[in-house]
């Protein structure tokens, strides 16, 4: 790539390094050096080929373009279900707290009504501390989570070839995974898009996960409880919000060819 530039200073007088690097992705640098050549033709037949060439690339980019909406929106689709999926054992959750907590005070005043009426002393306190206790146990169990979980298998995960940073992704449009383990295609240019999702996900979202939750995520699925769907959903999520960036690269080398 970077031989074929040093040998063509047409297109590198006319486009970024960055939007040549994007064209690279998709495939178009010999269209863009035979229309860069055509451009400086005047004559009718010329200009019409250059028309044809410019519409070959916008072709190219208008499939790229596809293909980062149709892996966004698997992600959203995927994102949205464990949303779904959280919000529901977050619900049963809720309707659990608030019936051991209203046990938990029929108890007491139960127990209060009880040692009020009961004349014998040492019976009064049997059912003081009995009400009391279990009054605490319903109280206690309010205070821990539900061990509910949910069943849910991903044999299309789309978070494993992220994670374990795979040289080539089964997963992926080969554009896609190409721009996103790129360094050129980050902000610092220092690490691919890749890495630094993974990284964020490490010190963000997976600061204290176990091995088992790791394999539960990027793994075939499992049993996932509320927490382990939130967690899913927020990967999720960002890692659709860096595939929807690389359309700024494909409209800037848009631009780019417009002028």
């Amino acid at each position: 790539m970077d031989a074929t530039l040093k040998a063509d200073t047409a297109l590198t007088k006319r486009y970024s390094h960055h939007d040549l690097m994007m064209a690279n992705a998709i495939g178009v640098i010999p269209l863009l050096q035979e229309l860069t050549g055509l451009e400086s033709n005047t004559t009718a037949e010329k200009r019409l080929e250059a028309i044809r060439k410019r519409q070959q690339i916008l072709n190219r980019l208008l499939v790229a373009s596809t293909q980062i909406s149709g892996i966004a929106a698997e992600l959203d689709c995927e994102g949205e279900r464990a949303d779904r999926l959280a919000t529901y054992l977050d619900q049963y959750d809720s309707q659990r707290i608030r019936r051991l907590t209203l046990f938990s005070i029929i108890i007491g005043a139960a127990t209060t009504v009880a040692t009020t009426l009961i004349q014998s002393d040492n019976t009064s306190k049997v059912v003081g501390i009995s009400g009391g206790v279990i009054g605490a146990g319903f109280g206690g169990l309010a205070a821990f989570s539900s061990s509910r979980t949910i069943h849910l298998s991903h044999q299309r995960n789309l978070l494993t070839d992220i994670w374990q940073q795979n040289q080539h992704s089964s997963v992926y449009p080969p554009f896609v995974w190409y721009v996103l383990n790129e360094k050129v295609f980050s902000n610092s240019n220092e690490y691919s898009i890749s890495h630094n999702i993974r990284q964020r996900w490490l010190n963000f979202v997976l600061n204290d996960s176990s091995p088992e939750d790791q394999a539960l995520y990027f793994g075939q699925g499992g049993d996932y409880k509320a927490d382990d769907f939130h967690a899913r959903a927020n990967m999720l999520n960002q890692l659709q919000s860096s595939v929807r960036s690389i359309n700024q690269d494909l409209h800037s080398l848009t631009l780019a060819l417009a002028q």
